[in-house]
């Protein structure tokens, strides 16, 4: 039997929190783009050099209004050359949107907003280790740039590595049901839930 490991990723140069908390995340939106001019969509109209994103999973920050930390910034994940997941605030979503809206004339692209799933976000100084048991990743990934970020399925759940205000910190995006089961998990894990998280 071949073994696939799931590997998994974290920043080298940021800081974890102290302590464990786990974040509801309200605003959260997922959006998945796809077409047979989707990287020149990316790199063109967004301006984003694709070059880092060599594999799939691999992915980087990007905002709409120039700076990082604002509403309007987002991760954006790799699958392939024609596919790639946005995770974004409801504000910088519709930006986006309208902003695809308007290039699909010129542009091979598509979207569509994945309702049906909600995020919740992990950090601490346990949490690398925690997601790396709980779904059996392989850790082996070192993210050197605060911009780049890293994504992997691993079964129902779509587990994330970004940065943000020089802290590493973990998404986790699944169905509602899904995400509650790990939710409750990871509070017996002793990670205490924290309501509405703006990451």
């Amino acid at each position: 039997m071949t073994f696939n490991p799931i590997m998994f990723a974290h920043h080298s140069n940021v800081q974890s929190a102290v302590v464990n908390a786990l974040h509801n995340n309200n605003d959260d939106i997922i959006l998945d783009f796809s077409g047979s001019e989707a990287s020149l969509f990316l790199s063109t109209i967004l301006g984003h050099d694709l070059a880092k994103l060599t594999a799939s999973g691999f992915g980087f920050k990007g905002t709409l209004d120039g700076d990082y930390q604002s509403l309007y910034s987002y991760c954006v994940y790799y699958f392939s050359d024609t596919a790639y997941r946005f995770i974004l605030k409801q504000a910088a979503c519709h930006q986006l949107q309208a902003l695809m809206n308007e290039q699909q004339l010129r542009f091979d692209i598509d979207y569509v907003v994945r309702s049906d799933l909600t995020t919740l976000t992990l950090s601490g100084n346990n949490a690398f280790n925690t997601l790396v048991d709980a779904f059996k990743l392989t850790p082996g990934i070192r993210l050197s740039n605060d911009k780049l970020c890293y994504g992997a399925q691993s079964g129902e759940v779509f587990v994330t590595a970004f940065a943000h205000n020089n802290e590493q910190q973990f998404l986790l995006a699944a169905k509602a049901d899904d995400l509650q089961k790990w939710q409750q998990y990871l509070q017996n894990k002793g990670f205490d839930l924290i309501q509405n998280h703006a990451a």
